[in-house]
């Protein structure tokens, strides 16, 4: 969260206006297995970050170049993930890691070993998944303590419209139905994209939880 929020205060230095999206990218198997892409897309990510590396803290770049790696090492010895793979494709606009995992009890120790965060048996699921159903709790209380606390003007930038939370879920099957955010629709889709914009999620407090039955 911080390498994003530090992403975030190069797009408000240079007033770019295209959109950057933090994604989380599910693709679920019929056997409640699948993969995960997380990380960073936006189209002018590479020109953006040629124009930081003439004006920020080299070793700031570096840190932010090393993310990929150093999230892949948080995963390398966990039971259930395998075939962890890093990505730094900047010119691509793309930065981040994708994973396979075995069951939702490992794709839950893979996130908050992301967050580096312990995973006790008390701990809520990020995610739940059963036969026909995947869900993720609301992650909105915790988006807004972060980002007020590590960058407190971001409420009251004109920029922020141009920041989201993009969640996309691959079925093995076509959805039935798909409840998110702040309403909900019924779907006849395998993939299913949403946004989350956060200029909603910090100055309305938007859910970010979402339902989806297939």
């Amino acid at each position: 969260m911080k390498r994003l929020i530090w992403l975030f205060a190069i797009i408000l230095s240079f007033g770019l206006s295209s959109c950057i999206d933090l994604l989380d990218e599910i693709t679920l198997n019929d056997d409640k297995s699948g993969s995960v892409f997380i990380g960073i897309e936006s189209q002018l990510l590479g020109s953006m970050m040629s124009m930081a590396k003439e004006q920020v803290d080299p070793n700031t770049i570096e840190s932010l170049e090393e993310f990929p790696n150093k999230s892949k090492d948080k995963l390398k010895d966990l039971k259930g993930i395998s075939n962890v793979k890093s990505f730094n494709q900047i010119s691509a606009g793309r930065i981040g890691i994708s994973f396979e995992f075995a069951n939702t009890k490992a794709l839950n120790h893979a996130y908050y070993s992301l967050l580096d965060i312990e995973k006790t048996w008390y701990s809520p699921n990020i995610v739940k998944i059963s036969k026909h159903k995947i869900s993720r709790r609301n992650l909105t209380p915790q988006l807004v303590k972060e980002l007020n606390e590590s960058m407190p003007e971001l409420k009251d930038s004109e920029y922020l419209k141009y920041f989201t939370l993009k969640s996309v879920v691959r079925l093995p099957a076509k959805s039935s139905s798909v409840t998110y955010g702040e309403g909900a629709e019924l779907k006849n889709a395998k993939n299913i994209s949403m946004r989350f914009s956060f200029s909603e999620i910090l100055n309305k407090e938007y859910s970010t939880a979402y339902k989806i039955k297939f």
